[in-house]
């Protein structure tokens, strides 16, 4: 495992929307009317700040929908501040923390040798946070139990999903043909439900480093240190 990768931890209980100096936080949902096959929605929307944003697809996944979200939030906060990404997908989190430095050992292909699923996503999600100048993480949250902008997140996701199935969503500006990066991913998600999970990376550029499996849990004061 690379010093970019990720880390399992717990969360540090901080009130929804609290913003530790210099980090931004942002929550990502993504939804699929019918998983697989139907109309996909994603959402990101900024803790302090309240900017949000959203799109989606008249076909796909609701992994996909989940991985977009996450790199839409990258995309949308280019600077050098530590962005943390608050998600109830463990799926998106350790797609982008944890089993994409494997899965490029072995030459994007997954521990039994099969393809990875929702490649192309992944692979932007990888170069998104290595361009960037500041530190991303990410934080499992539970979803549906209200937290504020969990919950503002799935209501704008599932929002634009029915958008698109309604014939009204943007046509361009599509990461992917959605009818061909379905399926189930490469590897099993814990079934623990109250285990919450956290990924790291850090960008590569201005000398930004990341979490190694040897470090001690990280909590959110110190996240970035």
């Amino acid at each position: 495992m690379s010093p970019a990768q990720g880390t399992m931890c717990p969360t540090s209980g901080r009130p929804d929307g609290e913003r530790n100096d210099g980090v931004i936080i942002v929550s990502t949902d993504g939804s699929c009317l019918r998983n697989p096959g139907g109309a996909i929605g994603w959402a990101w929307i900024a803790h302090e700040s309240g900017r949000f944003d959203s799109g989606g697809a008249a076909t796909g996944t609701n992994q996909i929908a989940e991985l977009t979200a996450l790199l839409r939030a990258i995309e949308a906060h280019p600077g050098d501040e530590p962005l943390l990404i608050e998600s109830d997908s463990q799926y998106a989190i350790r797609c982008a923390s944890e089993w994409v430095d494997g899965w490029k050992r072995k030459g994007w292909r997954t521990a039994s040798g099969g393809a990875v699923k929702n490649l192309e996503l992944i692979q932007a999600i990888d170069r998104a946070i290595a361009e960037r100048p500041g530190p991303v993480r990410f934080r499992w949250v539970r979803g549906h139990v209200g937290n504020q902008f969990n919950e503002r997140a799935d209501q704008l996701a599932g929002l634009a999903a029915q958008d698109w199935a309604a014939g009204r969503g943007e046509v361009e500006g599509l990461l992917v043909d959605a009818r061909t990066e379905g399926g189930l991913d490469g590897e099993a998600v814990p079934t623990d439900a109250g285990r919450e999970a956290v990924g790291a990376r850090a960008g590569t550029g201005r000398g930004a480093t990341g979490a190694t499996p040897t470090e001690p849990a990280w909590e959110l004061d110190t996240l970035f240190d």
